[in-house]
């Protein structure tokens, strides 16, 4: 089987069998302490796997990449008894590998005959530690697989004549999922992240440390059953210029032992602070003042126009173009940059007047909101303009609002959705 040196993934699966070679061995080893039986086995990657960096291909039997690894001399893997009695059990060691992968494995243990126990690798004594190492990753295949490498399996006890082995094989499989995410914005322009944070809700399953920018990052996913469901997953990045965020449509079900890889498309996160009339919104999520120096990379997007405690509207700062009723909103509706937090949208008749009178000036004139607009350094709204809004006439299903501006006056007439007119996009928060 063709050898790759990527972390692609194949199902963790390790067997243990008694390894009658090391008998001698062990009539040579350190007398076991009071209660505990000299335990002798072999461990084997079931694909061959002969080193800890070398990964082969393989499938679930759903045609999906599986998790393989290969142990090393030194390892520790912790057993506990589940029955008839639980309780610890020990900590065995893993010698050197042979040549196909195999390594032998040795301790002292405790545990009669046909004792049922669990295998558990790494061998921590704690594991909250071993655990909080999940939301401190470095977003690396090789991280995860210093740090994070977590397997386990089940076995039934075999004594004879004092000597304890494993009465059937033992598969030890990986209990986390490894996924590869690409970063990307709406555009489909890549994201360098610093930060990248898994969530279900507001819980966090897996984050990064402060990593060095990139678009790509492999992230370890724990489990605790599987496969898991995640009702309300969503991904964080931070970058120079803003927080990007995916939210899940619908649930998202991993499993573990399984290497996933995703292009996520991502939005940045609207994060307004005291949002007020004036102010306008970068291309980061953030507001600043009208006149404000923004960041490096960050552009103006939008002119807040009116605001109702934490909710309001924000005025594009220029025109979407001539289009018919149908075009505009679709139009509006995908306009970037995208916002989570925050929709773009066609303005209806009341959010216009909203916009008109929160700006100095009345439902009847659009002066004051112009004004706002050009020193924002928006293009203005044009006289003699015609512009659409989402609301459409309750008369006749052919024919929607528009908003008539005439040397600073706004009024109000029907127009054939057919008809072209101009857009203007606002930014609901």
């Amino acid at each position: 089987m063709k050898t790759f040196k990527l972390f692609s993934m194949a199902a963790l699966a390790l067997a243990m069998a008694a390894c009658s070679s090391e008998d001698n061995a062990l009539e040579n080893a350190t007398p076991a302490k009071p209660g505990l039986i000299p335990f002798s086995a072999t461990v084997a990657p079931l694909s061959g796997a002969t080193t800890r960096t070398v990964y082969t291909p393989g499938t679930d039997g759903e045609s999906k990449p599986i998790i393989n690894v290969a142990w090393k001399e030194g390892d520790q893997i912790y057993i506990t008894r589940l029955s008839p009695d639980f309780g610890t059990a020990g900590t065995v060691t893993v010698g050197k590998p042979n040549d196909d992968g195999s390594a032998p494995l040795s301790g002292n243990i405790s545990g009669a005959d046909g004792s049922e126990i669990e295998a558990q690798y790494p061998a921590y004594d704690n594991w909250g530690d071993f655990t909080e190492k999940y939301k401190a990753q470095d977003g690396t295949l090789s991280g995860i697989q210093d740090n994070l490498d977590y397997r386990k399996g089940t076995g039934e006890i075999s004594v004879i004549g004092g000597k304890a082995t494993l009465a059937t094989a033992l598969q030890m499989k990986s209990q986390i999922a490894i996924w590869k995410l690409t970063l990307q914005n709406t555009s489909g322009a890549n994201l360098n992240a610093t930060k990248v944070t898994i969530k279900d809700g507001s819980d966090i399953i897996a984050a990064t440390k402060d990593i060095s920018a990139t678009s790509e990052v492999h992230m370890a996913v724990p489990f605790n059953t599987s496969p898991t469901t995640f009702s309300n997953l969503t991904i964080e990045a931070t970058t120079a210029d803003g927080t990007y965020t995916y939210a899940a449509p619908s649930a998202v079900n991993l499993s573990h032992s399984t290497y996933y890889q995703s292009t996520v498309k991502m939005a940045t996160t609207l994060s307004l602070t005291s949002p007020a009339v004036g102010q306008v919104i970068g291309s980061d999520g953030k507001n600043y003042a009208a006149d404000a120096s923004l960041p490096t990379g960050v552009t103006k997007v939008a002119m807040i126009a009116y605001v109702s405690g934490s909710n309001g509207l924000a005025i594009a700062l220029a025109d979407e173009g001539s289009l018919n009723w149908e075009t505009a909103k679709s139009t509006c509706e995908a306009k970037t940059p995208a916002f989570t937090n925050g929709t773009w949208k066609l303005p209806s008749q009341e959010e216009w007047n909203q916009m008109f009178s929160a700006n100095g000036g009345s439902e009847g004139s659009y002066t004051g909101l112009n004004t706002a607009i050009t020193t924002a350094g928006g293009t203005a709204l044009q006289n003699y303009d015609n512009c659409w809004s989402s609301t459409p006439s309750v008369e006749d299903y052919d024919y929607a609002w528009i908003v008539i501006l005439v040397e600073g006056d706004a009024y109000w007439d029907n127009s054939e959705k057919d008809f072209d007119n101009q857009v203007r996009a606002c930014l609901a928060f």
